[in-house]
């Protein structure tokens, strides 16, 4: 059979034919072979690897189907000759290259050839490019059409298998707030802002005011290749953040023709939806000098409720066991309420009166029924009985929908000039709920003037008033009373983003020589976002509204005659009927704020290598940077006069303007010491530094030295240690400093806490407590805020290891390639920035060894009741975090009958993982290593068999047995144990190619419908577990 050569555009006609050919329009024989072309290859099956290496490389590559079949091309990556990148390509593959004459290139199979080993990604670790098996430091990578293909819609989602990663913020962990609708990743769990997050190798502005996250949410994951996370310190090679690592998404840069995606799923339940519709294409122009990529991405996520998954019925919550007499007495320090219910919550109207909660209903006046009551007093805790469910409008996750568009487009001024442009932009639309307003008799709601100190306030001249509650002051001899109670017939209070991102940049690419290329580079982005919480009572409205008098007609009207004169509309604080258009529009507004987030980047870098060593190339790369980053934000002006805040909602945020800006030097080389020698198969140092000069702290230096050791083939250490630097962003520096009151709190000097340790018994009797609290609803006062004089952080990070790529299997009947990974790390931070919140501070004060402490110099207690009254929570330096584990990776590759089979696996072993809080003093340390939320072990395990065009493949994500509550060593304190059971979640996918051009694909998300164990706080925890349970999804894709 002859061979008939076709340009690229016309491959797929030729799928069934005994002959691959692939190319694409070139120039000149000479200089195609001469010319340098970008590459970015991943290593892929051969058939797909050498029509993407045509047209990269411009030129025509012809390959018998049959030497394609079941093999694998080599990553290509950098500015390389053709005919060298072509040998790259194959090496190693059982292909090689016959001939090439600058415009057709001839692939054969070598006789007695091995299929390809596992695949090598040039990977972030280190600006010198290396596979991510011969880098000093552990690096992951994470496949963007992998994760699709498990019904990972987003970024977030698909870095969630990934045992380092911790929870992070996403649409299940930030349903309200400033925040709210953001997907930031936490690598270790260390925190967001304790991890880098890059596009491409660079910076992105943040999309929070708080910290200095960026949004993976806002690149269109249809645009995203793969995803690179680096763990470890790495601010020498990347800047400040990267303390714990850094997460690199790399977007597609070699597309030809029209990709077309979708996903769409439901829960076994009929709810919690999910779509995305991606979208690309890209190509060639210019004659080839040019080429361009564009794609964008359309998601909507469906909101997700408690009742949703629990109903109305069950709420689990720990409450004080009132039977409870000390330390070691055999009682359980806290009982469990299986259906917890609080009347002074419910939606219809109640009062506290003679030592009784009371209903006030069309029959009449009754008493309230508890189930069990549990906490004693005006504000009662039941299990079971009248009262309302307080988790019937919490949200697990809010609804979403968002666009984003990505593109990109280079032009070869010349054999050694590239000139690129990008840009890309995000919309995003997030609907969030939080709760109906109430009015009760605490101070935590609206005062109001001197007839109406606080909450609802029935009197007999309301016209509103009922009969029978008119009957009951009567007989009773009362004038007033407080009303306690939801307006669940008011709208919901909503909080709601409305957020856009926009990132352009520009960079010129060229080459010294053959050996030094260079980059100049500028970007400017920005993010936008508009929060509205909707449905808010306005204040002085609200209290003029809810205060009612009859006219002279009998007819209600406001009792404040200004407000009357001013369009006041009466409201019936007993109805529960939905009220009028009118009083909506006079007692309740929407609360707009502004954040406006920008970021200018721009600077220079060199690297290739500077000469040759005896056991190889001297690598480098350096350059300068500038960075400026600025927020702005804007409070409604209802709000920054009091009329739109309330003792426990989100307080007044005055006006901010803030800028910082840096500027930055670094350097970076990889040192060939030793190659083909005993027992120094290669040994390579790798060394970095950077320079920072910021205008808020002043000057930082970040280092890293690492070693690559590989004694015999296929053995090989690692390990690097590193300096990296912190600044404190605008959110810890400048926040306004707020006072928020609570409503009930935990208090560990209560009865369900005094008696956790015995320190804790002697400091709060120290502070005068003689007997435990009971549990008081009106909370203290807190403080929280930004702090000015906030020092840097400094890590000092740790990696050691061993990577095994054991040859012997390399010529197995049985396994075509396996490697496994092994890593000890260690991250140390001082001067760590922190916010503790005001229950941990309360438990520092009491569990440190005296109460002359820096914690309970931070609590103002009542002189008589002893009650907190105001706790300082802002931000501050701590003494130390700690944390360190080992790490675990294996993947694995094995022909089985006609198709094969593969196996990967990623593990994560958390040793330590401990605030220090005042140095030398354990008791004042915050432990989280072991907990729920950091379990000991966390694990992914991924199989799949392939066979021709069929795949199916099985995932299993595991997270070990923890403890409850890390800060009590008392058996007594809770009845149903201290530990959480173990969960171990299961998935399925099968997906069918027809051909090149079409793909299908069908799956189930957590096969079992395996849920946490339903313990208080455990079993609703969005953040940390699967609350969606099992969960169908389809997959479609198609290329034209």
């Amino acid at each position: 059979m002859g061979l008939q050569l076709v340009r690229f555009r016309d491959f797929s006609c030729l799928v069934p034919a005994a002959v691959v050919v692939a190319g694409a329009f070139f120039p000149s024989a000479a200089l195609a072979q001469s010319q340098i072309q970008t590459f970015d290859l991943a290593a892929q099956p051969a058939a797909a690897g050498v029509r993407a290496f045509a047209r990269q490389a411009n030129i025509e590559i012809v390959l018998a189907s049959s030497a394609a079949s079941g093999r694998r091309t080599n990553a290509v990556h950098g500015r390389l000759e053709v005919r060298p990148a072509l040998d790259r390509l194959v090496a190693g593959t059982g292909l090689s290259v016959r001939s090439f004459d600058g415009k057709v290139a001839v692939l054969v199979a070598s006789d007695g050839a091995e299929v390809a080993q596992i695949e090598d990604v040039v990977v972030t670790g280190s600006r010198i490019p290396r596979p991510e098996l011969v880098n000093p430091m552990p690096v992951s990578v994470t496949r963007m059409d992998e994760a699709l293909a498990l019904g990972r819609i987003s970024v977030a989602d698909a870095l969630a298998r990934d045992p380092v990663m911790g929870v992070g913020q996403n649409l299940g962990s930030a349903s309200t707030g400033w925040d709210a609708g953001i997907s930031a990743v936490d690598l270790r769990n260390l925190g967001v802002n304790r991890s880098l997050t890059l596009i491409d190798g660079r910076r992105r502005v943040s999309s929070s005011a708080r910290s200095s996250a960026v949004d993976v949410g806002m690149i269109p994951v249809g645009m995203v290749d793969r995803v690179e996370v680096i763990t470890g310190g790495a601010a020498a090679v990347y800047g400040a953040d990267a303390v714990t690592g850094a997460v690199n998404l790399i977007t597609k840069r070699d597309i030809e023709g029209v990709n077309l995606s979708a996903t769409t799923g439901i829960s076994g339940e009929g709810d919690a939806g999910e779509h995305l519709i991606s979208a690309s294409t890209g190509g060639r122009f210019a004659d080839g000098r040019g080429r361009f990529v564009i794609g964008g991405s359309w998601s909507k996520t469906d909101p997700l409720l408690y009742v949703d998954r629990f109903g109305m019925q069950n709420f689990l919550s720990y409450r004080a066991n009132l039977a409870n007499t000390g330390i070691n007495d055999g009682i359980p320090d806290r009982i469990i309420n299986e259906q917890t219910r609080q009347m002074y919550y419910d939606y219809t109207p109640t009062f506290w009166h003679a030592g009784q909660r009371w209903y006030v209903e069309d029959a009449g006046v009754r008493k309230g029924e508890c189930g069990v009551m549990t906490d004693l007093g005006q504000y009662s805790v039941c299990d079971g009985g009248d009262g309302r469910h307080l988790q019937d409008v919490l949200q697990f996750r809010g609804g979403n929908t968002a666009a984003s568009l990505l593109g990109r487009a280079s032009y070869d001024l010349n054999e050694n000039t590239e000139v690129v442009g990008y840009f890309s932009y995000a919309g995003q639309e997030y609907e969030g709920l939080s709760n109906y307003w109430r009015d009760d008799s605490r101070t935590t709601y609206f005062s109001g003037n001197g007839t109406q100190p606080r909450g609802s306030i029935a009197y007999l001249d309301n016209p509103f008033l009922p009969d029978g509650l008119r009957d009951y002051m009567t007989s009773n001899n009362l004038d007033s009373l407080y009303i306690d109670r939801t307006f669940g017939n008011f709208p919901m209070r909503g909080e709601n983003h409305d957020r856009d991102s926009v990132t352009f940049g520009a960079e010129i690419n060229g080459r010294f020589n053959d050996r030094i290329n260079w980059t100049a580079f500028a970007q400017h982005g920005r993010v936008r976002d508009d929060y509205t919480q909707s449905n808010i009572p306005w204040k002085s409205h609200w209290i003029a509204a809810r205060d009612v008098v009859a006219d002279a007609n009998g007819d209600p009207v406001c009792r404040d005659i200004t407000a009357r004169n001013s369009g006041c509309v009466p409201l019936n604080i007993f109805s529960l009927e939905a009220p009028s258009q009118e009083l909506l529009d006079y007692a309740m507004a929407d609360r707009n704020e502004r954040r406006l987030n920008t970021q200018t980047l721009a600077g220079v870098t060199v690297d290739g290598v500077l000469f040759d060593l005896p056991a190889g190339e001297l690598g480098f790369a350096a350059g300068v940077e500038y960075r400026k980053d600025t927020l702005k934000t804007r409070d409604d002006p209802l709000a920054l006069n009091g009329e739109l805040v309330y003792g426990g909602g989100p307080a007044a945020h005055p006006e901010l303007d803030a800028e910082t800006d840096v500027k930055e030097v670094y350097a970076e080389l990889l040192v060939p010491l030793l190659s083909n020698m005993t027992l120094a198969n290669h040994l390579d140092l790798e060394l970095a530094y950077r320079y920072s000069d910021y205008s808020t702290v002043g000057g930082t230096d970040s280092w890293k030295a690492g070693l690559f050791w590989e004694p015999i083939g296929g053995l090989a250490v690692r390990g690097v240690r590193s300096r990296s630097v912190r600044t404190p962003n605008f959110g810890e520096l400048y926040e306004a400093q707020i006072n928020t009151m609570t409503g009930s709190i935990d208090d560990p000097c209560e009865v369900a806490s005094y008696f956790a340790t015995e320190q804790r018994a002697a400091n709060c009797l120290a502070l005068g407590i003689t007997d435990p609290l009971l549990d008081y609803k009106i909370g203290p006062v807190v403080t929280t805020g930004g702090n000015p004089d906030l020092a840097p952080e400094t890590s000092d990070s740790t990696t050691f290891g061993v990577v095994w790529r054991p040859d012997s299997l390399q010529s197995s009947p049985y396994a075509t390639s396996f490697d496994m990974s092994v890593d000890y790390w260690d991250i140390d931070i001082e001067n760590v920035i922190t916010q503790f919140g005001y229950a941990t501070l309360m438990k520092l004060c009491v569990d440190a060894p005296s109460i002359d402490n820096p914690y309970c110099a931070r609590i103002d207690r009542d002189p008589v009741t002893h009650e907190a009254t105001a706790v300082r929570s802002n931000q501050l330096n701590a003494a130390r975090m700690h944390a360190s584990g080992v790490d675990l990776g294996a993947r694995y590759r094995v022909a089985l009958g006609e198709g094969e089979f593969r196996a990967g696996l990623k593990a994560t072993r958390l040793l330590d993982m401990v605030t220090e809080t005042t140095p030398g003093i354990a008791s004042g340390d915050v432990e989280y290593a072991g907990g729920y939320k950091n379990p000991d072990w966390r694990a992914t395990l991924t199989l799949d068999y392939e066979l021709r065009d069929f795949t199916i493949g099985w995932s299993v994500q595991h997270r070990s047995s923890s403890v409850y509550d890390l800060n009590t060593d008392s058996d007594e304190a809770y009845p149903d144990g201290n530990t959480v059971d173990a969960i171990t979640y299961h998935d399925l996918v099968m997906n069918y190619r027809f051909d090149d051009r079409y793909q299908i694909g069908f799956g189930v998300k957590n096969v079992f419908d395996t849920y946490p164990q339903f313990k208080t706080n455990v079993y609703r925890d969005n953040e940390t577990y699967d609350l969606v349970g099992r969960y169908f999804f389809l997959t479609a894709k198609a290329a034209f």
